[in-house]
């Protein structure tokens, strides 16, 4: 049976480097508008709710005309708090930190499923390959955060698909299978698959910009 990889600890640093790359990006659009309170990642989660003006929405309106699901690139952008002071390449920060922060969070699920010594065979060999699926995705989240730092946006497009592919490896391995640990990964492996789409689609159309 795998134990937790005593590794799955430096997964927790990739939400530290996205917010320290975003952190620019989010306070663009107050600085060229004075009229608008900054908001930083450093107190989004205490700033109360508020309606997003019309150039923000046209931001976002924008920068989710590429996604494959419109309305779920929307509600994901319009949910966090700094997407009110993001530039686009900020909104594409912001889908790949939600893609990260889920991704994270399903492969410290995995190894905990590994330690369950009940687990059938198959259900042990199929969470064995998506454990190593997952570390590979956070490592290609992460990959893609260095490559939009840098403007190379055709890297991250194609760090993103990589990250798809495994989670679509991941998924082939416990499809058919009943047990309540597969049906609830198949499930993480569809919303992770949608997020790291959306943020494709966003970063589609900063290139393009």
């Amino acid at each position: 049976m795998k134990k937790m990889s005593p590794t799955s600890g430096l997964f927790f640093l990739l939400p530290l480097t996205l917010c320290l790359s975003l952190h620019p990006h989010l306070t663009l659009a107050a600085t060229n508008n004075a009229a608008a309170a900054p908001t930083t990642l450093n107190n989004a989660a205490a700033a109360a709710p508020t309606a997003l003006n019309n150039s923000t929405s046209n931001l976002i309106e924008k920068a989710c005309s590429g996604s494959r699901n419109k309305a779920f690139c929307l509600s994901v952008l319009k949910s966090d708090p700094g997407s009110k002071t993001a530039d686009l390449k900020g909104l594409a920060f912001i889908a790949l930190q939600a893609a990260s922060k889920n991704a994270t969070k399903t492969s410290v699920k995995i190894q905990l499923w590994l330690n369950d010594t009940e687990a059938e065979p198959a259900l042990d060999d199929a969470l064995s390959a998506c454990d190593q699926a997952y570390i590979d995705v956070v490592d290609q989240i992460g990959d893609s955060v260095n490559a939009l730092v840098s403007g190379a946006n055709g890297d991250v497009q194609t760090w993103m698909k990589a990250a798809v592919a495994d989670i679509d490896t991941c998924n082939g391995g416990v499809k058919g299978l009943t047990v309540t640990h597969a049906v609830e990964l198949t499930k993480k492996n569809r919303a992770l698959r949608q997020l790291c789409n959306t943020a494709l689609g966003i970063v589609r159309v900063l290139a393009h910009s």
